[in-house]
């Protein structure tokens, strides 16, 4: 039964012990009524509509499941077609389209996985063509795998452009082949082939600087060790390995932006921060911003989320922490306050973070 909103004024209890009101009259019509102001209504009676959507799930499931859609000829099937459902049979020779993939085997009994045709999204900038390096830093736990699961979930939900690559730091023999397998059958068949995994050492030992002997785990060094080593070894990135010893990178302008594990991307993320209605810049930096001549990512002008650490780290030994040279120790509080507050994601050129 529709009910308007009751008043004060009009509201009583009615048989059920609900309220409604006096000023609401209903029309011979059964779906029309006039509301309180005198205006004719229509409404579909809430209970039909649930009532229709319950049958019709339920007419699915009868059909799907009595083996209906058995009878269905893969020739029949458009191979070209991106959406839909896919009958394989049991040898799954069939062409693969991106839906549901419904697998019968010699005993007429049907299992499910997702397929994928080819990935369509890329691995360069939208707007600029740059090529994107999405990377984060793991070790080979568990809760760093889900994580990382999550993470390519969400790239592939939103086409993230780019390479996406997780560096796992750390693990032992039996946990990088178990982890290479996995991400191969899950990730880079399912999803994407963009999408890698790479494996360094273990990087969060501390050591003591006379005995060399490991005295404590630092967790966090995985981060800077295992980006290091990402850009030295990487098949795409890398360097290339010259007799004089000036070892060159192979892709200096490509786009690194380095994320955290725990990101669950909302819509991609790429090297051109021109649209302002993309952009978001505190009133603090606003003026600065809108004075720069480009908003993209280049060698000297890298980018990064906004955090509030402050400007605490110049109270820092800087001389045993950056050495004694370091620009570090040049800046001052005001831009170390404006510039310098930052974290991930980190945006840069491949040259600029190595």
């Amino acid at each position: 039964m529709l009910r308007s909103r009751p008043t004060k004024q009009h509201a009583a209890p009615s048989n059920n012990g609900s309220f409604s009101t006096h000023s609401t009259r209903r029309s011979n019509g059964g779906n029309n009524y006039d509301d309180p102001r005198g205006r004719r209504k229509s409404a579909i009676p809430t209970t039909s509509l649930i009532g229709t959507l319950i049958v019709a799930s339920i007419l699915f499931l009868v059909l799907l499941f009595s083996g209906s859609l058995s009878n269905i000829n893969t020739s029949d099937i458009n191979s070209s077609s991106s959406t839909g459902v896919e009958v394989v049979d049991n040898n799954n020779n069939a062409p693969k389209v991106d839906g549901i993939h419904i697998i019968h085997d010699n005993n007429n009994q049907q299992s499910f996985k997702t397929t994928i045709t080819s990935d369509t999204t890329g691995a360069t900038s939208p707007t600029t063509g740059a090529t994107l390096h999405i990377i984060f830093s793991t070790d080979c736990g568990t809760y760093q795998h889900w994580q990382s699961y999550l993470f390519f979930h969400r790239a592939y939900s939103i086409r993230q452009p780019g390479y996406i690559t997780r560096i796992a730091s750390g693990c032992t023999e039996k946990q990088l082949q178990d982890e290479k397998a996995w991400h191969e059958e899950h990730i880079a068949k399912v999803m994407s082939d963009r999408y890698r995994i790479h494996f360094t050492p273990h990087f969060s030992g501390v050591k003591d600087e006379t005995t060399g002997e490991v005295k404590d785990d630092y967790k966090y060094f995985n981060k800077p060790f295992g980006l290091k080593h990402f850009l030295e070894h990487d098949e795409l990135l890398g360097l290339v390995v010259e007799s004089s010893g000036n070892n060159q990178m192979k892709q200096p302008n490509d786009i690194i932006i380095l994320c955290d594990p725990d990101f669950a991307l909302l819509r991609p993320i790429t090297d051109d921060f021109s649209n302002p209605r993309e952009t978001l810049v505190g009133p603090r930096r606003k003026t600065h911003f809108d004075e720069m001549s480009s908003h993209i990512v280049t060698h000297g002008h890298p980018y990064a989320q906004t955090y509030g650490l402050g400007t605490q780290w110049r109270t820092f030994n800087l001389d045993e922490i950056a050495g004694a040279t370091s620009p570090a120790k040049e800046v001052d509080q005001k831009n170390g306050g404006l510039f310098y507050p930052a974290g991930p994601p980190y945006i840069g050129t491949a040259s600029d973070m190595y």
